[in-house]
């Protein structure tokens, strides 16, 4: 299923950008459609470093990919779908949420492969939090970042999709620590009491 949507990612991307080349002012995403031909195939750039993700992350990114990438920007969901009346834009949020959740898998699965590699079998709880809140914050914010200089640097309106402003950045930030916060309540609270032991 995740080497379908990798396709299908891969597909739209470039019948957006030969839509790009046809008609520009209709597509008006060159580089958006680029980074959607390229974003599917980032797991298997961490398997050729030697990092399997898990089929259920793997699923779980790609799913992803579709909803932010293909749906939200190439094809201005974020404008147009679930946005109020005073512009605020609800599937941004949604979005921003689920990324939270995805960053907490992919930490858990880093965190697993370092306590399977460590000589060390002690349940540390403390750390595990501290390094999946670490990860989703600086995913977080480095998002927040990458919409910035998009913007500054190629003229984009990634920050002003919707509604401009610090605000829409802050939320941004703040519902994908929700999602992330609840993310790690769910795999501590699957983990239980165990002890991840080396494998």
């Amino acid at each position: 299923m995740a080497r379908i949507l990798k396709a299908v990612i891969a597909a739209s991307g470039i019948l957006l950008l030969i839509g790009w080349v046809i008609a520009p002012t209709v597509w008006a995403k060159p580089l958006s459609y680029i980074v959607t031909i390229i974003l599917p195939f980032v797991p298997d750039f961490f398997k050729y470093l030697g990092f399997r993700a898990s089929t259920l992350l793997v699923l779980a990114y790609e799913v992803f990919l579709v909803a932010a990438m293909v749906l939200g920007i190439d094809l201005d969901w974020y404008k147009f779908i679930l946005v109020t009346a005073e512009n605020d834009s609800y599937y941004d949020k949604i979005v921003h949420f689920l990324s939270g959740i995805l960053v907490v898998m992919a930490g858990q699965e880093f965190f697993d492969l370092y306590q399977r590699q460590s000589k060390s079998r002690q349940n540390i709880r403390w750390f595990q939090v501290l390094f999946l809140m670490g990860a989703l914050a600086l995913v977080a914010v480095g998002w927040e970042c990458y919409e910035f200089l998009y913007d500054l640097f190629f003229d984009g309106n990634m920050q002003e999709l919707v509604k401009s402003g610090v605000s829409d950045t802050m939320w941004d930030m703040i519902v994908s620590l929700i999602g992330g916060g609840i993310g790690i309540a769910c795999v501590i609270w699957a983990q239980g009491d165990k002890t991840i032991d080396k494998k």
